[in-house]
């Protein structure tokens, strides 16, 4: 590129957007990471590098490369890079095995890889895959690369795959879902503009920024507002409220577990919150009680986002939306977003009604990379396959899963609702419902607890008690109780409803 910059971000071109805010605002915090701050100019500068650097290891467009980072700057710019120079990026989450790593990279194609550190097990696992030349280490050697240099950013168009997104893998190995340039675009239009993400944010994903609800946050660096990165150390919750404060962050994106053991770490109670304007989660229900627990602490609205992985994001709240949608819904569909509400036959349900929630349109990708077929099912939809209903002021209720539905003896067991009401049990931490076989009923609900600190259960029965103290229907009690140290989360926070499914038809 020449030493004069482009001030007019192009749609479709991240690097772009990076051009205008170093252009705009040179010496302004891009990217933070342990209490250093590097400004737009110098992330500029460093994407530049990257991207001399990807030459120069013959990365051509159309090339795959695959990136296993935690949250931390380096991914940042690489993320800009990679697409600038023509290529395909290739997120790896953290948590992945051999058995899938090695699956990704072959389906993939990715001729070139970059982790962490060699000892790591994607390093190891890369150097061995077919298609794959070389396996980069980060910090990455890149040299200085001034902006008067001509390294001239590919011109992306919108039908380009810029990104290969793993699903999570919960039905199987993970699905490489194809993210073309112009749904990377509308979907940071519709949920920046959402949070009102601006220049003076400062957005802290404590999520993996390699997928799901951490990913979304990458996007608050095209509207000028700084990234803080929380580095190569795993999620601690007295780590992450250490990064709140020191950072003063705006901004924090994570899931509703994070949110719970936040409040359970003793320092919280020192922790200064006042900066802080909004808390985001995803990836699993957010529930009033917590919510509540979570905006007194802080003083800032909390509200839950809504999409999957291989489907695309249909809902995203407002700041100022009122408090009982913020707790108890998943904001409005977005307006480039096509949805429907289907019933178990596949008709439009009634308004109001309960119905599996479907979605179609720019938002959601055409076809998985290694595959001819995408997530649309024959009737035109995307299933995300969700119960859920819209309510009368337009908010998206999310209400269950279609699959977790337990059916004891001909009635319908929704986990959700009965994790929502034990969640207020004094001596749960954490607590899951799923369902077991049976012979007699089909199906019994099983419930798997964490326990608070100093607490303990007798049996199943006290949780039968304080459910029928609530007037709850005594066929959707759990019939037997599993104390867990934790519950299994995958990679990106979701709770792996599978391996407790599978412990608990072990233990019939």
């Amino acid at each position: 590129m020449s030493g004069t910059l482009r001030c007019e971000p192009h749609p479709y071109r991240p690097f772009t957007y990076l051009e205008a805010n170093a252009s705009a605002r040179p010496d302004a915090a891009a990217v933070i990471e342990e209490g250093r701050e590097q400004s737009f100019r110098e992330l500029l500068d460093s994407v530049c590098g990257a991207m001399k650097l990807l030459g120069e290891h013959g990365i051509e467009r159309g090339d795959v490369v695959a990136v296993a980072l935690p949250n931390v700057g380096a991914y940042v710019a690489l993320e800009v890079a990679i697409p600038a120079v023509g290529a395909v990026l290739m997120p790896l989450p953290p948590g992945l095995g051999a058995h899938e790593l090695s699956s990704a990279l072959e389906r993939s194609g990715a001729v070139l890889a970059i982790a962490a550190r060699e000892e790591d097990l994607a390093h190891e696992v890369a150097r061995r895959a077919p298609a794959v030349r070389e396996v980069l280490t980060v910090p990455l050697p890149v040299r200085s690369a001034s902006l008067d240099r001509r390294i001239e950013p590919y011109s992306t168009q919108r039908d380009d795959v810029v990104q290969i997104a793993l699903t999570s893998g919960t039905t199987g190995l993970p699905k490489l879902a194809a993210f073309t340039a112009e749904l990377k675009q509308v979907t940071f239009e519709s949920f920046t503009s959402r949070f009102e993400i601006d220049r003076p944010d400062r957005v802290l994903p404590l999520s993996p920024i390699t997928q799901g609800a951490g990913e979304m946050f990458l996007y608050s660096l095209r509207c000028g507002a700084a990234l803080v990165m929380p580095g190569a150390r795993n999620f601690a919750p007295e780590v992450a409220l250490e990064v709140i404060e020191r950072s003063r962050a705006t901004v924090i994106g994570g899931v509703p577990t994070m949110l719970s053991r936040m409040l359970d770490c003793p320092a919280i109670a020192e922790t200064d919150f006042s900066p802080v304007r909004l808390t985001a989660t995803a990836g699993a229900p957010l529930t009033p009680e917590l919510a509540q627990a979570w905006e007194e602490r802080t003083g800032a609205p909390v509200a839950s986002f809504y999409g999957a992985m291989d489907i695309g994001q249909l809902a995203v709240p407002r700041p100022d939306d009122p408090q009982e949608k913020r707790w108890n819904t998943v904001g409005r569909p977005h307006n480039r977003a096509e949805w429907a509400i289907l019933d178990a036959d596949g008709r439009p349900a009634p308004p109001g009604a309960e119905g599996e929630i479907c979605m179609r349109g720019p938002l959601v990708q055409r076809r998985y990379w290694d595959q001819q077929d995408g997530p649309y099912a024959e009737d035109g939809w995307a299933h995300f396959g969700d119960l859920g209903f819209v309510d009368a002021e337009g908010y998206l209720h999310v209400t269950g899963r279609v699959k977790d539905t337990i059916i004891r003896g001909g009635n319908n067991i929704n986990p959700y609702e009965i994790e929502e009401i034990l969640q207020g049990h004094p001596a749960l931490a954490e607590v899951a419902i799923v369902g077991r076989p049976d012979a007699d009923l089909g199906e019994r609900a099983v419930a798997f607890v964490v326990l608070r600190d100093g607490e303990r259960l007798e049996d199943v029965s006290e949780l039968a008690s304080f459910l029928d103290a609530r007037g709850v229907a005594r066929y959707k009690w759990p019939e037997a109780l599993h104390e867990l140290d934790e519950l299994p989360h995958g990679p990106t926070g979701k709770l792996l409803r599978r391996d407790l499914r599978e412990q608990a038809a072990a233990s019939e």
